[in-house]
């Protein structure tokens, strides 16, 4: 009876600990959520103004400014809460990450979440880059499979890994929507049953996260373009922040219809023999446009032919495409690595496009060309990579999608351009924030050029000049994404910094009753 009483008390406790573990796995997550809430909260109450900052406070009687009453101002820990929780909100709860692994634990996807939220901070229109990617794709899948009652909800959850493929006698691997398409025409998988509710449901997001998120942004920018009316001081945190919330509605839009923190993906069974009489019957028509990873590797082709000098300056951008292809061994045996100087830009230019060339150049997208040069087998994947999106693209939407990008990050720098007058600390201040918003406005133009010019080109093919000068103006680009990167971090440290000396105009709270009608 002992022995019974303990398997049965064993037997609870797995159990527990398997209702528990969906709780624990989205900790992380629901804390942020609720350290939001509270930091919202505790930035519309006003507070005394700090000793910190009454020592910048003018100590004239007369000054309007020591009229004002305690809840007439605000402290620098009101501006600094608010900001901080904006940018988790944009950051944090406003990005929807792709399916982990199966058997990945939930540190490990914590910090997988973490990463894309400093890719969020640092980087935040590559964030809109992929999710724009993904919107595009989601909208040509659903067109596809219309007739099948899909929606956009399907789309996005087929490209974020929503279905594993299960094979007898092998692994499980994660089912992508190109895959997806051949097996449904030759017949050896149905097309998964799954309906939109369902889908929904395996969410963890609903109206309720996204209304505060919404609110909370919504709430900020109110406040920032109303100081503005007003004539009051905005800092250049509220600033910053307030162009990472207006790329955050872009963001929410494109990403409207997709799941958020799903974590089991939905199994699909090969059958053993083709079991449709005739083909799976599709809304497209049966001539598709040129996939997009066809396109960026004719490219690749086409820069590589190019001449031997734009191989080597854009062979970096192309590091983990030119290291699996095995002509690493060939850069290597140039000069170019002989040059210690040279060598420490390329150990940056590494780091920086790490990860950002797998939003350019994943590896999902160019593994069917690798496979064809290597003539190998796929290793078997149980999830899509971080920044995978589907490749339901045509060469014209492609151009496009890019230049929208490259002029939102173009506006995103202009507003960092807007402090050119405000007051800082010290002249070395205004000169570091002038030059560092230059160049983040300055070189999303460059790219954008590059891509008009690049896309008119086309339509002239036998003016191999206007080709040349847009590479150039691309590869010119690329090559200076790092001193991007390193003005983008400069100047949210400077933004940060700022706080430390404040004008009394900056600490006086917005007046909402002036806004309304009266006579």
């Amino acid at each position: 009876m002992t022995v019974q009483r303990k398997k049965m008390q064993y037997g609870i406790y797995q159990h527990g600990n398997h209702l528990l573990e969906p709780f624990i796995s989205n900790l992380p997550a629901m804390l942020l959520v609720l350290a939001v809430v509270y930091l919202s909260q505790r930035a519309i109450n006003a507070s005394p103004v700090s000793h910190f900052l009454r020592d910048n406070v003018p100590l004239d009687p007369t000054s309007p400014t020591l009229s004002l009453c305690s809840d007439q101002q605000r402290s620098m820990w009101d501006i600094l809460w608010s900001c901080l929780a904006t940018l988790f909100a944009c950051t944090w709860v406003s990005v929807h990450p792709n399916i982990p692994p199966s058997e990945e634990s939930w540190w490990k996807s914590s910090m997988r979440r973490f990463e894309l939220m400093f890719w969020g901070l640092i980087a935040p229109e590559m964030i809109i880059l992929w999710a724009m990617r993904q919107w595009y794709s989601a909208r040509e899948i659903a067109k596809k499979y219309e007739g099948h009652g899909w929606t956009k909800t399907h789309a996005y959850f087929v490209q974020m890994g929503g279905f594993t493929l299960l094979e007898k006698g092998e692994r499980p691997r994660v089912l992508f929507p190109e895959e997806m398409e051949s097996l449904l025409r030759i017949g050896l998988i149905d097309l998964p049953q799954i309906t939109e509710e369902e889908i929904r449901d395996r969410s963890k997001g609903d109206g309720l996260s996204k209304a505060l998120v919404i609110g909370q942004t919504s709430w900020f920018v109110a406040q920032c373009v109303a100081r503005h009316a007003q004539g009051l001081i905005v800092t250049e945190l509220e600033l910053v922040t307030g162009a990472f919330a207006a790329l955050n509605g872009v963001m929410y839009f494109l990403w409207w219809n997709k799941p958020v923190d799903v974590r089991c993906s939905v199994p699909v069974p090969v059958h053993l023999s083709p079991t449709v009489n005739e083909p799976f019957k599709f809304k497209s028509i049966e001539n598709p446009n040129i996939p997009y990873r066809i396109a960026i590797f004719s490219s690749i082709c086409d820069l590589l032919q190019w001449s031997i000098n734009s191989l080597i300056l854009s062979w970096t951008w192309m590091w983990r495409l030119t290291k699996d292809l095995d002509t690493l061994n060939v850069l290597k045996a140039t000069l170019i690595f002989r040059w210690t100087g040279v060598k420490c830009l390329v150990f940056v230019m590494k780091i920086c496009f790490w990860r950002l060339s797998d939003i350019f150049l994943s590896w999902a997208v160019l593994k069917d060309e690798i496979e064809k040069l290597h003539h190998r087998q796929r290793v078997p994947s149980s999830n899509v990579p971080t920044f995978y999106a589907g490749t339901e693209y045509n060469e014209t939407s492609r151009y496009l999608i890019a230049s929208i990008t490259a002029g939102l990050a173009a506006l995103f720098g202009a507003v960092h351009c807007s402090a050119w007058f405000l007051s800082f600390p010290t002249y070395i201040e205004l000169i570091i924030w002038r030059i560092c918003s230059s160049v983040v406005a300055i070189i999303p133009l460059f790219m954008l050029l590059s891509f008009i010019i690049h896309f008119w080109a086309k339509s002239r093919p036998t003016d191999n000049l206007i080709q040349n000068v847009a590479l150039m103006l691309r590869i010119v680009s690329y090559f200076n994404l790092p001193i991007y990167f390193l003005a983008r971090v400069l100047l949210l440290g400077e933004a940060f910094a700022t706080l430390r000396y404040l004008p009394p105009p900056a600490l006086e709270v917005v007046d909402w009753v002036a806004f309304l009608p009266h006579i």
